[in-house]
């Protein structure tokens, strides 16, 4: 299982587009069978390639470096890059975050862009992640960590960059407007199952079994575009995700109870993919 985050590094852009983050990671995918296999793939692509290119549809000339979280049913190890600079560290504890930024001792001091890494609230979300991280002993306390805000239970807003305070984040800001698109928890002991919302902020939505060997396509997903459209099931949740930012609280409140619920009955049976994806489309 890989997880990869932007993180903004000194280290200067090349002049052609190298691999994304993203290719990185679906070719580790793809190639390895196991963490030390994944490093070494990306490793060796990013030395050859190099990263870079454009990030964002909105914004053709942004661009990033990358952070990777690669873990096995045996271990776990963070892989961090700056350009074609890389360096890696085996998790010892408990639990493990990495939000947007460089982590690793050395590595981050000699390659972090510091401004761009505050305005990301590298440092804030990671000061409420690691220790949710280390702390959980399921997979629901692991959807709790999910839909976190920070220090209090509804988003916090900065005028700079939104509601970057957890990692259930929500658009705004005048700098940058991330928003938390989706969230996934992959447990990997005995037969491995995962969780996905499929659908943004995690707080207003429910965490779905999902089988990698047995895939679920949803109806109207496959012509899902940057517009609303009501045949795609995100986007039939985001009007919902909306509605509840004017009054967080009281959405939440409203719904947190049986959403909590649902998701209790499903961790312990869980059932077919797509008949969760019904139910939660009932609730």
């Amino acid at each position: 299982v890989i997880g990869n985050e932007a993180v903004f590094t000194t280290e200067r852009r090349e002049p052609e587009p190298g691999l994304l983050g993203m290719d990185l990671l679906r070719l580790a995918l793809e190639r390895a069978t196991d963490r030390h296999g994944a490093v070494s793939t990306i490793v060796d692509l990013l030395e050859r390639h190099g990263q870079g290119g454009s990030c964002s549809r909105a914004h053709p000339s942004f661009t990033y470096d990358n952070s990777y979280l690669i873990a096995d049913r045996d271990g776990a190890v963070v892989l961090e890059t700056a350009g074609r600079r890389w360096a890696t560290e085996e998790v010892t504890g408990p639990g493990r975050s990495i939000s947007n930024g460089l982590t690793i001792a050395g590595f981050a001091e000699a390659h972090a862009q510091r401004v761009r890494s505050t305005v990301a609230a590298c440092a804030v979300r990671r000061a409420r992640t690691q220790p949710l991280a280390e702390a959980a002993t399921s997979v629901a306390d692991l959807f709790g960590a999910l839909r976190d805000h920070g220090p209090t239970p509804s988003p916090t807003w900065s005028k700079v960059n939104g509601a970057l305070a957890g990692p259930c984040a929500h658009a705004g800001g005048l700098v940058t407007a991330t928003q938390t698109t989706a969230s996934w928890v992959a447990d990997l002991r005995g037969d491995p199952l995962h969780w996905a919302t499929a659908t943004a902020a995690p707080c207003t939505s429910t965490f779905k079994p999902v089988r990698v060997e047995a895939p679920a396509p949803r109806p109207g997903d496959d012509r899902a575009t940057d517009r609303f459209d009501p045949e795609v099931g995100w986007w039939r949740h985001e009007a919902l995700h909306r509605l509840a930012g004017r009054d967080h609280a009281a959405a939440v409140a409203r719904f947190a109870a049986e959403r909590d619920l649902l998701e209790a009955r499903w961790l312990a049976e869980p059932p077919a993919t797509g008949d969760a994806f019904d139910e939660a489309e009932r609730h």
